[in-house]
């Protein structure tokens, strides 16, 4: 890599990702596989954050265009709420690119709660299926803006694919925590499958196997024929007061 590149990349990086578990403060020998990683980890947070956000208005303007095409089908009203709702949702998508900006630039990016991720992946979830949700949660803040990503990323994907594919009356999310992990599960009660059918080069499943273990995590899909399906990821925490975090705030919440 190129020398000067390479310090201006350090220059961007450094501040905005924290230190991958094992990595040294300094950067020294291997210095261009860290930059690697966290330049990936970067293109992650675009993937799984904005750009996903973007493909979702995108649907729902599809969505809307088809309804409008279909004479009677859609009142003054349904149009109206249906695109300020994309409206609040690319002002939202916009505020997430100015903070990946900031980030890059100054290194202290606005990091959502668990309690903000799980209100806005329920609210789009919840506009595509039926099916009745049990969320049990403590409040907190994930350790990282990356960490805080994935996470809304694993419920995205997970949500997403029930509502598409599931059929499934009931859902059930966990997230949880202790100093030395994050555990965010999704169980549904739908139709279920084969995990071996299930194609490894799917561009959503390897998205969260890649963005978990990027994050140094696990990441695990349970299912058989007729059900459940339970989709989990566990994070490692990475900073020196985790511990008392979760000692502050240790009483889960249901939603």
């Amino acid at each position: 890599m190129n020398p000067m590149l390479a310090q201006r990349l350090r220059e961007r990086t450094l501040p905005y990702v924290e230190q991958l578990p094992g990595t040294p403060t300094e950067v020294v020998a291997g210095e261009e596989d860290a930059l690697r990683k966290r330049l990936m980890r970067l293109a992650f947070d675009v993937h799984d954050g904005p750009m996903q956000s973007l493909i979702a208005v995108a649907f729902r303007v599809r969505e809307l265009q088809r309804a409008i095409a279909d004479a009677g089908s859609l009142d003054a009203e349904t149009a109206t709420r249906e695109l300020n709702e994309m409206l609040g949702e690319l002002t939202s998508t916009e505020a997430s690119l100015r903070n990946l900006i900031t980030a890059l630039e100054h290194g202290h990016p606005e990091i959502e709660t668990i309690d903000e991720i799980l209100a806005n992946e329920l609210a789009s979830f919840r506009r595509r299926s039926g099916a009745a949700v049990t969320v049990s949660a403590p409040s907190f803040q994930p350790d990282s803006a990356s960490q805080a990503i994935a996470i809304k990323a694993v419920l995205r994907e997970s949500l997403s694919n029930i509502a598409k594919h599931a059929n499934a009356s009931a859902v059930t999310i966990v997230v949880d925590r202790a100093p030395n992990g994050i555990l965010v599960e999704v169980e549904d009660d739908g139709g279920g499958f084969e995990v071996t059918d299930v194609r490894k080069d799917a561009i959503g499943l390897l998205s969260m196997e890649q963005r978990v273990a990027l994050l140094g995590g696990d990441f695990t899909i349970l299912s058989r024929p007729g059900g459940p399906t339970v989709v989990s990821a566990r994070f490692e925490r990475w900073f020196d007061g985790a511990a008392a975090a979760y000692a502050a705030h240790a009483t889960p919440a249901r939603r």
